[in-house]
């Protein structure tokens, strides 16, 4: 398994939201596989809405909606770099979903204790995924080693 604490580095985002980058070298992994198995761990941790899109640098997959994870924002995975050479990002998305004014009304009434805390437990649901994402990780990258190698001996 590939130990993935080794170039990882924590910085914030536009928003001032930690993110997490950890930085791959002469690994060889087939970068659409990886996608491929990072979709296929959003779908298992019941995220609904999952995309993935070729970038000019790259690879970004956002997920939203799960029902293990409630979360305000979306996040995002992004992958630059090559095969051999490559970062992947894990970050929340900038736009956050849309409330309707029934919370407006539930700010007046709780004096903002209830948006307060629905934020704390979107944030404290974000490092609960961020933390389940890096233990899956490593292994993700020895899968999609292993699928190179036999495709190309």
């Amino acid at each position: 398994m590939i130990d993935v604490s080794i170039h990882e580095e924590t910085k914030p985002d536009e928003r001032g939201i930690a993110r997490v980058q950890k930085n791959f070298r002469d690994l060889n992994v087939s970068l659409p596989d990886l996608v491929k198995e990072i979709i296929e761990f959003f779908e298992s941790e019941k995220f609904d809405n999952v995309t993935a899109l070729k970038t000019e640098t790259g690879y970004e997959i956002i997920a939203g909606d799960s029902h293990n994870y409630k979360m305000e924002t979306d996040v995002q995975v992004t992958i630059e770099g090559t095969p051999d050479d490559f970062t992947l990002a894990l970050t929340q998305c900038k736009e956050e979903k849309t409330h309707t004014t029934a919370p407006m009304m539930l700010a007046q009434m709780f004096g903002l204790g209830y948006l307060y805390l629905k934020s704390v437990r979107s944030q404290e649901a974000i490092q609960k995924l961020e933390t389940n994402f890096r233990k899956k990780l490593g292994g993700m990258i020895s899968q999609t080693q292993q699928d190179r190698e036999i495709r190309n001996p």
